[in-house]
């Protein structure tokens, strides 16, 4: 389902600590890396965050070394 942001349905919020709201996605790590550069961004119109992050030349992935 990849490009569909999960929900509770149509209108409905969660807010556990009747602030916050809970996301509805169930994650699944799928990698660990060291020695990356990451990226925190703030839309300036709606102020929603999203993480980016970036190799290194020195990048360690070590999902892959676990094998």
């Amino acid at each position: 389902m990849p490009g569909h942001k999960c929900s509770f349905g149509d209108g409905i919020t969660v807010k556990p600590d009747g602030r916050s709201e809970l996301d509805p996605c169930l994650y699944q790590e799928i990698g660990t890396y060291e020695n990356v550069t990451v990226h925190i961004l703030r839309c300036v119109r709606c102020g929603h965050i999203e993480v980016e992050w970036e190799r290194q030349k020195n990048t360690i992935d070590i999902t892959e070394a676990e094998k």
